[in-house]
């Protein structure tokens, strides 16, 4: 396998003004053509009422008027009290251009910040025993950030056998919020695990320049050991995962500073 260690940037990444732009161009619908109509406008209206500052503002410890309602999961159709936030204008439209915004935008966020907790990175390919390796590591008070366990809790299916044609951008969302949190300056845990495939030495060290992580952790599992466990695993697809350990594999690079466990 490739052991040559590289060391690249994410090319081609939205800047924020562009993100921005992307939403202001975007052909505009009414509220009801977007499926929120009175009832919702009386929601929103109740929402402001009972809080009437923006949420991510006052995190940030500044003071600014709501203007619209936020679904923190990103499904517009879950109106439950606690996934509604009041957000300002700009606030509302940064996480709208964040979720609009294509491709690595998604999955690797441009407005990441660095982690002000420590922060272990946990990779490795499907089945390579990322979450037990976690397990295993983590403490009580540690936030563990895994998109399955998101998927799993926001659909509630199974850890493997979630749905991922209806589940996977709400996931997504959820997990970019936990990663903004970590950037934060409140200290809410004592620290953070985050666990992503990324068979790329140049993907890896994207993480790292992003968030700074304390160190991440490579699990080097032979592809035949994580074939055996998908088999033994009937939650898990089999034709599918057997392609993402390949393709893992093929892929995989090192990198310096990882910490390789085999």
């Amino acid at each position: 396998m490739p052991s040559k260690p590289k060391r690249h940037h994410a090319p081609g990444a939205l800047t924020k003004r562009a993100s921005l732009q992307r939403v202001h161009d975007a052909p505009k619908q009414t509220t009801t053509e977007r499926g929120y109509g009175w009832q919702w406008q009386k929601l929103r209206k109740r929402v402001l009422s009972e809080e009437p500052l923006c949420r991510a503002c006052a995190e940030e410890g500044l003071v600014t008027t709501a203007a619209e309602i936020d679904h923190i999961d990103g499904n517009s159709h879950n109106n439950a009290r606690d996934n509604l936030r009041p957000l300002c204008r700009p606030c509302h439209l940064q996480r709208t251009a964040k979720d609009q915004a294509f491709g690595k935008m998604q999955w690797r966020p441009e407005w990441l910040r660095h982690s002000t907790i420590p922060l272990t990175i946990v990779c490795g390919p499907p089945a390579s025993g990322k979450s037990s390796y976690v397990a295993k590591h983590a403490q009580p008070g540690d936030l563990v950030i895994d998109l399955d366990v998101i998927a799993s809790h926001l659909s509630g299916q199974s850890l493997h056998g979630w749905d991922r044609g209806q589940w996977l951008v709400p996931a997504i969302r959820t997990r970019n919020e936990m990663l903004g949190d970590i950037g934060r300056p409140t200290r809410q845990w004592a620290r953070a695990w985050l666990i992503v495939s990324e068979a790329k030495a140049e993907l890896r060290q994207w993480w790292a320049d992003k968030l700074a992580p304390q160190k991440i952790v490579v699990l080097e599992t032979p592809a035949s050991v994580c074939i055996e466990r998908v088999r033994q695993d009937a939650e898990r697809k089999r034709d599918s995962n057997f392609e993402t350990i390949a393709r893992w594999w093929e892929a995989y690079t090192r990198r310096d500073g990882d910490v390789v466990v085999r």
